[in-house]
């Protein structure tokens, strides 16, 4: 195939992917905002549960993809980038719209959650120069605990409005069509974007950590951003801690478990920090401003671009 039918095929894939990514955006954010009012759950924990969990499918799917098929350095990648720009983009760009509260006692706890989290997996890969399996078993075996936290400690931060649940069929075949939406519009801006790549012969770890993670940040913050524009300010806070612990625990979980790979010390000192950064800035928002203003989603962004220019500086060296 020539060059000029690959450019064609990879325009025509982000094209649609943009328009499943609209489409599948909207469907989860009404999807999640119905659960929060059966369920009596709070918001927050429908965003960091039910959404992010929808939300992390690309990672999920394209990371261990990539592990099964010898791509393992380019799943790490995928999951560190991914935590990387979740919280800054999303934060920076809904900020962008406008300004509105964040302050919740849950978001705190998971900002201390995934600190702990990203300072764990720096601290047992550069000890070991190993992502090993039994790392691997560590960070599944917290994503349950995660979840039945979130589910426990946010319920008891609202108390129920209707005492009786309300059908959950319906949000529940939106909420899986959305995040089907969301899914197929990942792969085909993930395959247009990996193909845009290969011109340049990219390193798994780069095209991992930068193209393969943008790619699959674009459903959070279409799924973010909708949810901003709507009012639901606490599904976008609450999808944006949650899928990064997904995807830190489930996922790399997950990938670990399916082979151990060396990995570079330099680039797991150079990327995971930028993770813990953006999470504690995050938390000094919600518990001294309560409030995401434009200068905090300009600080936001900027840390993104940061993150991004000595990605590739650290790639061209």
């Amino acid at each position: 195939m020539g060059l000029p039918m690959t450019l064609l095929l990879s325009v025509a894939a982000f094209i649609v992917s943009v328009l499943l990514l609209y489409a599948g955006s909207k469907k989860v954010v009404n999807a999640a905002a119905h659960l929060a009012s059966s369920l009596n759950l709070h918001k927050v924990v429908v965003g960091t549960v039910f959404v992010a969990t929808v939300t992390s499918a690309p990672e999920f799917l394209s990371s261990v993809a990539a592990a099964f098929y010898g791509s393992s350095k380019m799943a790490l990648g995928n999951i560190i980038g991914s935590n990387i720009y979740n919280i800054p983009l999303i934060i920076g760009i809904c900020g962008l719209i406008g300004t509105f509260k964040i302050k919740n006692s849950t978001i705190s706890k998971e900002c201390f959650f995934m600190t702990g989290l990203a300072t764990l997996l720096m601290i047992l890969t550069v000890a070991t120069g190993m992502v090993i399996q039994w790392i691997g078993l560590i960070f599944l075996a917290l994503y349950p605990a995660f979840v039945y936290y979130s589910i426990r400690k946010g319920n008891g931060n609202k108390n129920p409005e209707n005492p009786k649940p309300k059908n959950l069929a319906q949000p529940l075949v939106i909420l899986v069509l959305g995040g089907a939406a969301l899914v197929a519009g990942t792969f085909l801006l993930v395959y247009s974007a990996v193909s845009m790549s290969e011109i340049f012969g990219l390193s798994q770890f780069y095209a991992g950590l930068t193209i393969m993670a943008l790619g699959c940040v674009v459903p959070e913050t279409a799924v973010s951003v909708a949810a901003a524009l709507r009012g639901e300010q606490e599904i976008s806070i609450g999808n944006v801690i949650g899928d990064n612990i997904i995807t830190m625990t489930l996922v790399f979980g997950i990938v670990a478990l399916i082979r151990s790979f060396p990995v570079s010390i330099l680039e797991i000192l150079t990327t995971v920090p930028f993770v813990i950064l953006v999470t504690l800035v995050l938390f000094v928002m919600n518990r001294r401003s309560h409030k995401i203003t434009k200068p905090w989603s300009v600080l936001m962004l900027a840390m993104a671009a940061a993150a991004f220019i000595l990605e590739t500086l650290n790639h061209l060296t």
